[in-house]
């Protein structure tokens, strides 16, 4: 007799800031299907990572400081597919300041992920200077979390052209990500 096939899943991770600072460690998550009322799947301790299968979820985010709650954030209607060039994983960064939003950079399928001495700067379209923003790094790709808006993306590698990316939105509330040639 045949089993039924198992749906494919993705390695999804979640990531959770207030403004540009992580805040991952002090975090709960519980994930469910979007508008289902079940309770969904408890997610504690960082890093937060969940093999789901492809869908559209949402995700309550419970920050707490020496056992109290100091705050709440619903993320909704997060989608979670098996894009190509994502490699079975998937990123969703949740933050709990209004008006951000999270920019991945990944290098294409078989590239070393962060070369040694790589540099990325984001200038708000219409500024004089980079950003002040964060670089950080995670399992294939370097992450940027910014106030939302549109951005001139450049990345600079040592022996490599500088990468000019213009006009790169980084959506309030969503997790951007854009593939380095």
């Amino acid at each position: 007799m045949c089993q039924p096939a198992r749906p494919q899943t993705i390695r999804t991770e979640f990531r959770v800031f207030d403004g540009a600072n992580e805040v991952s460690a002090e975090t709960r998550l519980r994930v469910r299907p979007s508008g289902s009322t079940e309770t969904g799947q408890l997610i504690e301790g960082s890093p937060f990572a969940i093999d789901l299968p492809a869908g559209i979820y949402d995700v309550q985010a419970v920050r707490q400081r020496a056992g109290e709650v100091i705050s709440v954030r619903w993320a909704e209607k997060l989608v979670v597919m098996a894009y190509p060039d994502e490699g079975g994983r998937h990123l969703e960064v949740i933050n709990f300041a209004s008006g951000h939003g999270a920019l991945q950079l990944r290098w294409p399928e078989g590239q070393r992920p962060v070369p040694t001495g790589v540099a990325v700067s984001a200038t708000l379209d219409g500024a004089n200077r980079p950003a002040a923003a964060r670089t950080l790094h995670g399992h294939g790709y370097v992450l940027l979390v910014l106030p939302s808006g549109t951005y001139e993306i450049r990345v600079t590698r040592p022996g490599a052209d500088t990468v000019v990316m213009p006009g790169v939105e980084v959506p309030a509330d969503r997790t951007r990500m854009k593939v380095i040639q």
